[in-house]
């Protein structure tokens, strides 16, 4: 018999993540776990319309922030990441955004009936010094633009560079919109342009003003703390959904399993994990199911030493 991973258990890591993110933007929450982790608001926003049918205070609080902070929401990014969700969760945050748009102008994308959700007045604007809200920060200084995302992203790594196409899909920006905020980047100084003749005559970027970002930006997370929480979300939210649908019987299961790691393989590798399955049909079951619950117990940061 299979492990059979607990969609009660997911669903309760998955909450746990989103209290700790909301908790580091303001949000009145238990714990903060992810005080030295860059936050990335248009995908955390999209995936918690979506876990706020599993708790109602969640979807209330996050919902007065989102009212109260409009202001710091990109509705470009929301557009060009609502796409990469499963139909389920579009279908939630259409709603989410229906029910924004009756308290604020905003042009947030989605379309459906505004959730029945009411303001609790207790969000407040974001201390904007948290390590865990660079981006918010950088929103502040370069405006809620393109600009900002692309240096966001460079931020960790200065020395590395970047083409359009990777930044495209990190920053949420169309490949064009990315062009002139580099342009103006360069411009300023703040990135330097460089031609990669073997990648066929192909601009690279990368920043050449770190110190001074530094210096302007004040305590930033570590190198390792810029994680890719989009694609961070789509993964939480299959395996949530594979929790749910999963055959009760075991041979069925490992072949569901193969078939959802090879559907979710372009954004495991881009997260660099991506479970190592033995052969066997109860193998297959205990080692997806062991991988599941390490993975989303180390991205809500409940991990503890020895696991």
């Amino acid at each position: 018999m299979p492990t059979s991973i607990s969609k009660v258990s997911l669903r309760a890591l998955a909450l746990d993540l989103a209290w700790s993110l909301w908790a580091e933007l303001g949000v009145s929450g238990w714990t903060r776990r992810h005080r030295n982790v860059a936050l990335d608001l248009e995908p955390l926003i999209i995936a918690t319309a979506y876990l706020g049918a599993l708790d109602s205070r969640l979807l209330e609080e996050s919902f007065d922030w989102c009212v109260t902070n409009a202001r710091f929401i990109s509705a470009v990014r929301l557009k060009n990441l609502l796409p990469s969700f499963e139909l389920p969760v579009k279908k939630a945050f259409g709603s989410f955004a229906a029910a924004v748009k009756k308290h604020r102008s905003v042009s947030w994308p989605g379309d459906g009936k505004p959730l029945r959700v009411l303001r609790t007045g207790r969000s407040t604007i974001p201390d904007l010094h948290r390590p865990a809200l660079v981006q918010l920060r950088l929103r502040a200084v370069f405006g809620v633009s393109a600009r900002a995302e692309i240096v966001k992203r460079m931020l960790p790594e200065p020395d590395r560079p970047f083409g359009v196409s990777e930044l495209a899909m990190y920053t949420a920006y169309g490949k064009d919109n990315l062009s002139d905020a580099l342009d103006l980047l360069s411009l300023a100084g703040f990135v330097s342009r460089n031609v990669m003749t073997k990648a066929g005559n192909v601009y690279v970027f990368q920043s050449s003003a770190a110190g001074r970002l530094s210096a302007l930006l004040g305590e930033l997370p570590a190198r390792d703390g810029y994680p890719y929480w989009a694609a961070r979300f789509r993964v939480l939210l299959a395996l949530i959904y594979f929790a749910e649908g999963a055959s009760t019987d075991a041979a069925v299961r490992a072949a569901e399993i193969q078939r959802f790691t090879g559907q979710m393989k372009l954004d495991l590798r881009w997260l660099t994990t991506y479970p190592r399955l033995r052969r066997g049909v109860d193998a297959v079951n205990e080692d997806f199911d062991k991988w599941a619950f390490g993975l989303l117990r180390r991205w809500a940061g409940t991990t503890v030493d020895g696991d």
